[in-house]
């Protein structure tokens, strides 16, 4: 059984709007009409929503199930790891390692025409070299 299918077999007066979104009577509180919106999401999710103003934890309630059971199941091994989101998209990425680079390349350049760089030029440098290094890492995957 599907989630959505889970949910709307709980519910009293359910009528499909149009495909994969229905209406219902809110089984958290004294509806008279149907006040709660259920949507099946493109994954094989449920979104519920109550328009009296009940919460989804308190519709999960009342439905005797667990707000898990509103999503699919992972197709996840037990013990995976968990992935985590990557935190720059892969133009941003490359972007700020185009800036960071140059920023190295100025002072390189400084450095070969004898300019000795300052305390403040060095630190920034350095902090260069942090952001390409985990740009590298990111893209190999040890933070995703």
């Amino acid at each position: 059984m599907t989630p959505a299918e889970n949910v709307l077999s709980r519910l009293e007066k359910v009528r499909q709007r149009q495909p994969g979104q229905w209406s219902a009577r809110c089984p958290a509180h004294a509806d008279k009409g149907p006040s709660l919106s259920v949507r099946e999401s493109p994954d094989g999710g449920v979104l519920i929503h109550c328009f009296a103003g009940c919460t989804a934890g308190e519709i999960v309630d009342a439905m005797g199930m667990e707000l898990s059971e509103l999503f699919p199941p992972r197709d996840r091994p037990p013990g995976a790891p968990k992935r985590t989101p990557r935190l720059l998209s892969a133009g941003q990425a490359l972007d700020l390692l185009a800036a960071e680079s140059q920023l190295v390349a100025v002072a390189a350049g400084n450095l070969g025409y004898g300019v000795k760089l300052t305390e403040v030029d060095t630190t920034r440098v350095l902090k260069a070299a942090g952001i390409i290094n985990f740009l590298r890492d990111q893209s190999k995957g040890q933070y995703a």
